[in-house]
């Protein structure tokens, strides 16, 4: 009475299932780091953005506060120091000189900007997610820009340009995607 009743049991063998979570297991290590990838890479083009935005408006702000019409004719250009750049930066630390750089600016989102006060304009040269942070390599997340005597970009980069300008003109011409 209680025996056979004909319906056959379905489900999976231990098997199976190994299987299944071992080809799950290979694929998500062959997609996880691409992901990963591209995902770092929109942080760093928000960044890149952001920060080119910022040290823009400032040098705007200088003009305007100052009522000057040159960059050239600002107190920043003047004496690049902690308390000149107070007013137009939100400074997270005091910034020093840095050899070959400029002088240094930490911004909120821990990106750093390092300024240059010449040739009528500021030349900007900036990490987007520290010094701290890898990768640290040169149109990945450090580049460099030049803002003219009227805080204008300036695409014109000139002989011996260096490696981070021409890589911040081409993400600019390139619609500020960092290329792969």
């Amino acid at each position: 009475m209680f025996g056979y009743t004909g319906y056959k049991k379905s489900g999976f063998t231990l098997a199976e299932v190994l299987i299944t979570l071992g080809v799950i297991g290979v694929v998500a290590a062959m997609t996880i780091p691409t992901l990963m990838m591209n995902y770092q890479k929109q942080v760093w083009e928000s960044k890149l953005k952001k920060t080119f935005s910022i040290a823009t408006n400032a040098c705007e702000r200088m003009l305007i506060e100052e009522n000057v019409s040159r960059v050239n004719e600002t107190s920043v250009y003047g004496e690049v120091s902690n308390d000149n750049l107070r007013t137009y930066f939100k400074l997270m630390q005091d910034g020093q000189e840095v050899s070959g750089k400029g002088f240094s600016i930490l911004l909120p989102d821990s990106a750093i900007l390092y300024l240059n006060a010449e040739n009528n304009g500021f030349t900007f040269y900036t990490d987007v997610n520290g010094t701290d942070t890898r990768p640290n390599t040169v149109g990945r997340d450090e580049f460099e820009f030049r803002l003219d005597q009227n805080c204008a970009y300036d695409s014109n980069l000139g002989e011996g340009a260096s490696a981070a300008a021409t890589a911040f003109k081409n993400v600019v011409e390139n619609d500020w995607k960092i290329p792969n």
